[in-house]
């Protein structure tokens, strides 16, 4: 495979990425506990916090850190399942790519 080839080839995948980035940003993922509920898109930013319980603040507090770690993490899995599905046989050579 030639130069212009490889170069064909990474554009080809940068393009595939910047469709992914805007695909990810209309995903969300959601996170519910007793006190809170927390929405998330794909690309790990916080969409929405709504606070469903006020008795106990520092249980809260609690809860609410937890549901937040808990979406970003989902929203992780699910960039890298975008990533991976986009990447899958572009580029053979990379490891961790395919």
């Amino acid at each position: 495979m030639g130069f212009l080839d490889e170069m064909k080839k990474v554009m080809e995948i940068k393009q595939k990425m910047d469709e992914i980035k805007k695909r990810l940003e209309t995903i969300e993922v959601s996170v519910e506990n007793d006190y809170v509920k927390v929405t998330a898109t794909g690309n790990r930013k916080i969409k929405d916090i709504v606070i469903l319980k006020t008795d106990d603040t520092v249980t809260l507090e609690g809860k609410l850190q937890s549901a937040i770690n808990e979406a970003l993490e989902k929203a992780d899995n699910v960039m890298q399942s975008e990533m991976m599905g986009a990447t899958k046989g572009m580029m053979p050579d990379m490891p961790g790519l395919t």
